[in-house]
């Protein structure tokens, strides 16, 4: 090919060169062989670091091997220093099989003779490419790198546990989601101590069937997992192989794994709350039904009265009215209970807890226990009737239970300001002698679920209850102390409820689907 056919190519030559005529005739030769090169010679140390420095860089370095006060051989390792990848090509005009051993040892890319350039072209398009290669490698793997770090940063940060298992069912890696999850650390992972079995046998389970079932990973499964501090959680598994192609005791398994408990949890709310909510139902129906006949009772006994009797049947009778009165109290107050006024209306704090002690007084007297009320509230508040009747009957109640050999209750009302908001209120409280609580129990009365007293306690009352003073824009406040050795236990519950003037907001009025409680019965 001649030099006419040959496409112009523009070159950046960093030049190491002292000699003039030297450089005219290098750059005479890349012109004739399809360059146009840019040459920027230097002569020094110095010249030659300042020429590195600047934004645009050479494409090659060509450097004699001798000058002056400067060599290629320094140039050479000047380069190396920088860090960048540059093609480097000694030139000499003497040019010895040792010296171009040693210089090729050094780190140069090739090494040619002044006196014979044919090699120069070839050398350099080759030396070229090379570091376009190189570039381009260097390129992707940086990318690669990026893509990785990206990946695992995305593994680390998401709420899904992650994890890999070998082919032994040994942990190999846990993102920090799983970490959390299993109480574990990287410590574990590492020594060991964390294996498929130890987590869940019915993941290295769902792992073998896998495998029989050609790679095939399967739907995901509900299953329970031990952590390393021995809670059993309910998850839901997801598994994949990360090599499926490999042997079967050489493929590693990911298994993603969510963790269920919440989702437990608000089931079991769910659940549990229509359960309560169906007995309240049921509850208002059978009073509902009973005040029929209990009516016609009553009218019979009043008849009966009307009659000619001796005066100590007449006392049975007169005697009979009055329970059949207390009956039709508690069935009128179960049905408040259950149809509580869906929309806030002004109430008496005084008649709610009338109320609650028209439907507890039986109890109260068969636990031989002594109400002393010290009501000195005056003004009423702006409420939901039925839901502050429920918070006072789940206080009265638990105070009660607080009480198996007896003991008393004190109830006090009173005008009172909120500490935080300087609101004016009622503050209800309910206090009693019994069994009293710890710091344990004390810290978690107000969690969902967490109860005392067994099988027989829900674990909603004070729940609901907390709620339901946080709906009215007021507060609960509590203090106990267990019964002990030497020492009488007791429970104090107080109960801030803003009066109507100084409420910041009316109480959310809600249909009766959405109420925060609906059912009668007074909760652990």
């Amino acid at each position: 090919m001649s030099t006419a056919e040959l496409e112009p190519h523009d070159l950046n030559v960093l030049l190491v060169e002292d000699n003039d005529d030297d450089a005219f005739l290098l750059e005479r030769h890349l012109s004739r062989h399809g360059f146009v090169p840019r040459i920027t010679r230097v002569e020094t140390a110095d010249e030659m670091r300042a020429a590195l420095q600047k934004e645009a860089l050479p494409d090659i370095v060509l450097a004699d091997y001798n000058l002056p006060n400067f060599s290629g051989p320094e140039a050479l390792q000047l380069l190396k220093a920088s860090g960048l990848d540059i093609p480097f090509i000694m030139m000499s005009g003497a040019v010895s099989e040792e010296t171009a051993v040693d210089s090729m040892r050094a780190g140069a890319h090739d090494y040619v003779a002044k006196q014979n350039l044919t090699r120069l072209v070839p050398a350099i398009e080759r030396e070229l490419k090379e570091a376009s290669g190189r570039r381009i490698k260097l390129a992707a793997e940086a990318a690669l790198l990026a893509s990785e770090a990206r990946f695992h940063r995305l593994v680390e940060a998401m709420p899904l546990g992650l994890l890999i298992s070998e082919a032994s069912g040994q942990i190999v890696y846990a993102n920090r989601a799983m970490e959390l999850l299993l109480h574990c650390s990287a410590n574990d992972i590492v020594s060991g101590a964390l294996t498929l079995d130890r987590l869940c046998p019915s993941l290295s389970e769902a792992r073998r069937d896998a495998l029989g079932r050609e790679l095939s990973a399967g739907e995901p499964f509900e299953t329970v997992c031990t952590t390393m501090s021995g809670e059993k959680i309910t998850v839901l598994i997801g598994i994949a192989f990360l090599n499926p192609t490999a042997d079967s005791e050489d493929r590693q398994m990911a298994a993603f794994i969510a963790d269920l408990s919440l989702q437990k949890k608000s089931e079991e709310i769910l659940r549990r709350t229509e359960k309560l909510a169906v007995a309240g139902r049921f509850a208002a129906s059978v009073a509902h039904e009973i005040n029929n006949p209990l009516e016609a009772v009553i009218n019979c006994l009043f008849l009966a009265a009307q009659t000619d009797l001796p005066e100590e049947s007449r006392g049975y009778i007169q005697l009979a009215q009055n329970e059949l009165d207390r009956v039709a109290q508690i069935t009128v107050q179960t049905l408040r209970f259950y149809r509580g006024s869906s929309y806030s209306v002004q109430t008496d704090v005084h008649e709610l807890i009338e109320t609650v002690f028209a439907l507890l007084e039986s109890r109260m007297h068969g636990q031989q226990i002594e109400v002393v009320r010290q009501f000195r509230a005056t003004a009423s508040i702006v409420s939901q009737g039925g839901e502050i009747r429920q918070v006072l009957a789940n206080l009265i109640g638990n105070a009660m239970d607080a009480l198996p050999n007896g003991g008393h209750i004190v109830l006090r009302t009173a005008s009172a300001r909120s500490w935080r908001s300087g609101k004016r209120g009622i503050a209800v409280t309910v206090s009693d002698n019994g069994t009293g609580m710890d710091e344990a129990t004390l810290s978690r009365i107000f969690e969902p679920f967490f109860s005392t007293k067994g099988i027989t306690g829900t674990g909603l009352g004070l729940w609901i209850s907390n709620e339901i003073i946080a709906k009215h824009h007021g507060n609960i406040r509590v203090r106990s102390r267990a019964a002990g050795r030497g020492n009488t236990g007791g429970t104090v519950f107080r109960v801030f409820i803003p009066t109507q003037d100084e409420s910041s907001s009316p109480v959310d009025a809600k249909p009766e689907a959405q109420r925060s409680f609906q059912p009668i019965s007074v909760l652990a």
